[in-house]
Order: structure tokens, then C-alpha cells, then sequence
């Protein structure tokens, strides 16, 4: 099955507010490059959906939430997405979260993926 990936508003404000936190400390090229990087992880998300685990933070939820994780050491980001067969195979990026942030809660997880409505289009 063919999957389409969706970004939802709060994973780019997610992107955002760490692309600034990165320029205040860093240049603007290496922001770009550290955007550009990530960007191309999401994109990258419907063809190695399986390799992905299982985010700790699900065990008990009643749906499969899945990371992907990008960078490197400290430099390690979590891309939090789920999965739709229905509409059409959608993979829903809904969240990035540094790894050194505390872990998200059942409730917070479950709150952040409710709020994805598959609306977005973008891919």
C-alpha cells in the first residue's frame, strides 16, 4: 500500500520553535541544514514504516504510535506519527520532541494524536 505523509500544524510549530532555538546558538546554516535534515526524515517516514518502533509512550493507548528518531547523541530528535489504512494509508506527523524533554504522558500523547484531523494535505 502506497502511503501518503501528513505534517500536522503542531509538528511544524514543533519545527519551528526548535529552528529558532537552534539559530539563537548556531548560524543560519546550520539551521538550514539542521531543517532541511529533518524535513527529509519526515518525508521519508512512509517508506520505512516498519523499522520504526513503537513509542514507549503508547503502551496503553488503544492506537499504534510510532517514532522515528533523527540526529545523533544529544542531538536526537523524536518524530511522533501514526498510522491510517483509512482515509488511503495517511502516516499523520502530528509531534517532534527533543529526547532529552521529558517523556510525554499516555494523556499528553493521546491529546496531541487526537488532535490530528488528516486535513492538512500537505506531504
Amino acid at each position: 500500500m502506497a502511503f501518503r505523509v501528513e505534517r500536522q500544524p503542531q509538528a511544524f510549530a514543533d519545527l519551528d520553535s526548535m529552528a529558532v532555538y537552534i539559530k539563537d546558538r548556531n548560524s543560519f546554516a546550520t539551521t538550514e541544514r539542521w531543517f532541511n535534515a529533518i524535513i527529509k526524515d519526515i518525508a521519508s517516514v512512509k517508506e520505512i514504516l516498519q523499522p520504526c518502533s513503537v513509542a514507549p509512550e503508547s503502551e496503553d493507548l488503544d492506537r499504534e504510535i510510532r517514532v522515528l528518531l533523527h540526529g545523533r547523541r544529544s542531538r536526537t530528535y523524536k518524530i511522533y506519527f501514526s498510522i491510517s489504512q483509512e482515509p488511503a494509508g495517511i502516516v499523520s506527523v502530528f509531534h517532534v520532541r527533543h529526547w532529552a524533554r521529558k517523556p510525554l504522558t499516555n494523556e499528553e500523547l493521546e491529546e496531541l494524536n487526537d488532535d490530528q484531523h488528516f486535513t492538512s494535505g500537505e506531504q
